[in-house]
């Protein structure tokens, strides 16, 4: 037998009142809120129902105002109408602030305190202020306060939390000021505002009363034959301890720790296509100590392995004969390995040997007369060059116009010298219508110090190990032709101490040991000489070592008799 379909009696309004009154869960009445349903329930009435009847059981006669839709006339056909499903209670839906919502201190930032003792007033709200879980009021106020009852547990281990990190949960975590210190902390007041300590480096006034500044050189060496050029740079100590000194045309190395000389190459033994011919006007070692740079007083510069005793390229001026087919007077490398040429025509260029197209910058012009001073900085950031124009200028390796330029000296900038202590300060100095040591902050662009030497200056180091720097003379006011070595305080600019008649001639050039104890200098008068001016003392010899200076100067001994490089 086919299922029977049900089927819904007509007039049966009875049967559709024991319908409403039970409801299953797909009736869609299952939504409407109790309020309304009760209401819906209460009469047996469908209501727009076209069949309805006024004197059917069960029905009124007279229609209530609960047999109609809210919003809706009594006398209103509704059919055809679209009605809100349930346009909530007929209530006040302004939200009712409660005690429970109190400050919590700081805008964004919650009160600890109401973390502590636990609040009422649920963090997810919706509109009504009714909170978001369908749980009944009772039940969520249980809820709460179990939570809260937990928070407060946790809480009770927050102390042990508070002695590891040195923190008090209830300080305020951003405020415009800090609260003033007590009284109480009088100790912690004075570490917290006492001067911070000096640094290792010592006192230069002080430390030059402790050690002995010799006045006779530790060793001499005969240089023969040396070109007298206050332009040209002819020596130079490489930090492998091995120095390189041009006579003429050909270039010795001395091993300062063996003491053994060599003679690494000779232009006259050239052939014309690598410079050969001429005579060395420049030389200078690598950051590492093992490739030096050659420049001759036609525009060539050789690149050499010391070590191998080999050659490894030659960097040739233009062919049709420019700014670049002039000497070669100084030649600086970088840490980074660029090395820049400074030439008599005043044009500086910029190489990287490890490229086949070596050339990496050319600032044509740098100088309106020769340059004659190169130094980089120890962070290859700037390139600081002087020329007989008498200016000293800064260039930023990224762009070709000048960081700094400065006017202040009256004779050629040949003495270049960064600070080992500060990579914002300069020294530099004058020649001979000069005589001034000047102090440039290089950050700011300014002259810092002025130092009055009376005497021309070739060359300036700065001790690694006091706050010293050292001037070699050439010329001076007293025209004796001697040559003296000044060693000068910073920053009070009070001397040290000198050496008046270090050379018989004037001081060509100067360089220092890599241990930073040992000077080198050259004069006109043929003699390489060596200076300790800069013995490390026990708090000298640990801030050497902290700052990570290379030692190895061994090889020189006291008061030996003159011996030639050739």
């Amino acid at each position: 037998m086919a299922p029977s379909t049900p089927t819904r009696s007509k007039g049966s309004a009875g049967a559709l009142a024991r319908g409403l009154g039970m409801m299953s869960l797909e009736s869609p009445l299952a939504d409407v809120p109790t309020n309304i349903r009760s209401r819906l329930t209460a009469s047996p009435v469908s209501l727009g129902t076209k069949g309805l009847r006024a004197g059917a059981p069960g029905v009124s006669a007279r229609r209530d105002k609960e047999d109609l839709l809210p919003g809706v006339p009594g006398d209103t056909d509704v059919r055809g109408v679209v009605a809100k499903d349930w346009d909530g209670p007929d209530i006040n839906l302004t939200r009712r602030r409660n005690s429970a919502m109190v400050s919590r201190g700081d805008r964004y930032i919650p009160n600890r305190d109401l973390l502590r003792t636990g609040g009422t007033t649920p963090f997810l709200e919706d509109s009504a202020g009714d909170t978001l879980s369908r749980r009944s009021s009772s039940e969520t106020t249980a809820s709460s306060s179990d939570s809260h009852a937990a928070a407060a547990a946790d809480l009770e281990s927050a102390p042990a939390l508070e002695g590891v990190c040195q923190v008090d949960l209830g300080q305020r975590i951003l405020s415009f000021s800090a609260a003033p210190p007590s009284a109480s902390h009088a100790k912690d007041l004075r570490v917290r505002y006492a001067p911070k300590p000096k640094s290792t480096l010592p006192s230069s006034l002080l430390a030059a009363g402790r050690r002995r500044i010799p006045t006779a050189p530790e060793r001499v060496l005969d240089a023969p034959a040396i070109v007298p050029d206050f332009y040209a740079n002819l020596l130079h100590w490489s930090s492998q301890n091995m120095i390189a000194i041009a006579l003429q045309s050909a270039v010795y190395a001395w091993n300062s720790e063996t003491g053994e000389t060599q003679m690494l190459m000779d232009l006259d033994e050239e052939s014309e296509r690598v410079g050969g011919g001429g005579l060395v006007t420049s030389l200078q070692w690598d950051a590492h100590g093992n490739i030096l740079a050659i420049g001759t007083d036609r525009g060539y510069t050789q690149i050499w392995d010391a070590a191998r005793g080999a050659r490894l390229r030659t960097l040739r001026p233009s062919a049709e004969g420019g700014a670049d087919a002039t000497a070669a007077n100084v030649a600086a490398w970088a840490v980074d390995g660029t090395l820049s040429l400074g030439y008599a025509s005043g044009l500086i260029r910029e190489h990287d040997v490890r490229q086949r197209a070596s050339e990496t910058r050319s600032l044509e012009h740098a100088h309106a007369a020769q340059v004659c001073g190169l130094s980089w900085r120890e962070d290859s950031a700037l390139l600081a060059s002087g020329g007989n124009d008498n200016v000293v200028k800064v260039w930023d390796r990224r762009t070709h116009v000048p960081k700094m330029r400065k006017e202040n000296h009256r004779a050629a900038v040949k003495a270049l010298a960064w600070s080992p202590h500060n990579s914002s300060l300069l020294a530099t100095g004058g020649g001979s219508a000069d005589r001034c040591i000047h102090f440039w902050n290089t950050t700011q662009n300014t002259r810092v110090q002025t130092i009055q030497t009376g005497a021309q200056i070739t060359s300036l180091q700065w001790a690694p190990h006091y706050r010293e720097i050292v001037s070699a003379h050439g010329v001076s006011q007293a025209e004796n032709g001697t040559g003296a070595l000044c060693i000068w305080a910073h920053p009070s600019g009070q001397k040290v101490a000198d050496v008046p008649g270090a050379h018989d001639g004037r001081i060509l050039h100067s360089s220092l040991s890599p241990d930073g104890q040992t000077l080198a200098t050259v004069g006109s008068d043929e003699s390489l000489k060596f200076w300790r001016l800069f013995e490390q003392t026990n708090d000298s010899a640990k801030a050497a070592q902290q700052r990570g200076v290379l030692s190895g100067y061994r090889g020189l001994t006291r008061t030996a008799p003159a011996r030639s490089l050739r």
